[in-house]
């Protein structure tokens, strides 16, 4: 219970501020957030977005500024700005709700728009044209596989139930790729959406965007894209993970020194110091960033594993011993080299 108690004790301060927190964390962290994004943002742009953000979408208050955060990195590192900022629908941040081990917090979590699958599609400078279209009941639509492909779709006037997506890429040099989902391919991977069946998911607001997004990304391992077009694609749906950036190993250096975020403000956060990390809290990182990797998002679904492991029940990481970790560690370190 004080386990507990300490982070919704942290939840609360974390909302009362957030802000000040996203402010405090720039300043701390700048120099290694600018690695990662180069020199798409600002600093003080960057708080911009966030302030904006957050007025458009209260409920991110709720979640940890670094989820919050991440997302924004890894719209600036992809150059597609937040869907809550431009109101382009390429990318957008949401509340979803998603725990964070460490703090017990929600974390916000990114989704990357149909629009801005096509976006990335483009830039590799060998897609001429790439589009996605959506067929309903009414519509007069064929298609076939094979070494003669065809694909015939005429929109009705007054289109029924979704039926199929479909997307066409065409190359430069003159070749094609199309791709096509009916409503139960599409039915099912909504089904395997992290974002399905939350209070806010953009499967309830915008199905038809989802689905067409969803039939673009299955066809990227086919397409003539980016490797990081293809990594946005596979982590699409999911909080980034960037905490080697907000939490690094403990080496200070010239370019640490806090930056001045201020946005027409009197008052300036003050960095916040770091405090010391031990091995037993270094090991429970460590053992559930790999959870986390392995895509295990939730703490007990976790956390049955880890008894599985050490043979004993336990309702939190806190409470697992620095010897428990590291039979926990061991075991998940040689599943990955084994491949299970």
């Amino acid at each position: 219970m004080g386990q507990l108690a300490t982070q919704a004790q942290n939840a609360q301060m974390q909302t009362m501020n957030p802000q000040k927190n996203m402010k405090s964390l720039l300043e701390r962290s700048w120099p290694r957030i600018a690695a990662v994004i180069g020199n798409n943002l600002s600093p003080q742009r960057l708080y911009q977005m966030y302030v904006s953000t957050i007025n458009r979408e209260p409920q991110l208050a709720n979640c940890g500024v670094e989820s919050v955060l991440s997302c924004f990195m890894k719209c600036a590192a992809l150059g597609l700005e937040p869907s809550n900022v431009d109101g382009l629908g390429r990318a957008y941040i949401l509340p979803y709700g998603n725990k964070n081990y460490r703090t017990g917090q929600k974390e916000a979590t990114l989704i990357i728009g149909y629009k801005g699958m096509i976006d990335l599609a483009r830039r590799s400078g060998q897609i001429r044209d790439i589009s996605a279209r959506a067929v309903h009941e009414g519509d007069e639509f064929t298609y076939s596989y094979g070494l003669n492909e065809d694909l015939r779709h005429v929109p009705c006037a007054k289109p029924g139930k979704l039926t199929h997506v479909y997307m066409i890429a065409n190359f430069k040099d003159g070749g094609h790729y199309f791709q096509v989902m009916n409503a139960d391919e599409i039915e099912a991977a909504a089904k395997r959406s992290p974002s399905y069946g939350k209070a806010v998911s953009p499967w309830k607001s915008d199905y038809e965007a989802m689905a067409k997004k969803t039939v673009i990304r299955r066809a990227f391992p086919y397409l003539p894209v980016s490797v990081e077009a293809r990594d946005a694609a596979a982590s699409d749906d999911q909080t980034p993970d960037y905490s080697d950036v907000f939490r690094p190993l403990p080496t200070v250096t010239a370019d640490d020194s806090p930056v001045d975020v201020s946005v027409d403000e009197p008052e300036q956060s003050q960095p916040e110091a770091r405090p010391s990390v031990s091995p037993v809290e270094a090991k429970r990182a460590e053992a559930i960033g790999r959870f986390q990797r392995l895509g295990v998002t939730d703490e007990q679904e976790a956390l049955q594993t880890v008894a599985k492991i050490t043979g004993m029940a336990s309702e939190s990481f806190a409470d697992l011993s620095e010897a428990e970790l590291d039979k926990v560690l061991g075991e998940l370190k040689a599943s990955v080299k084994e491949g299970k």
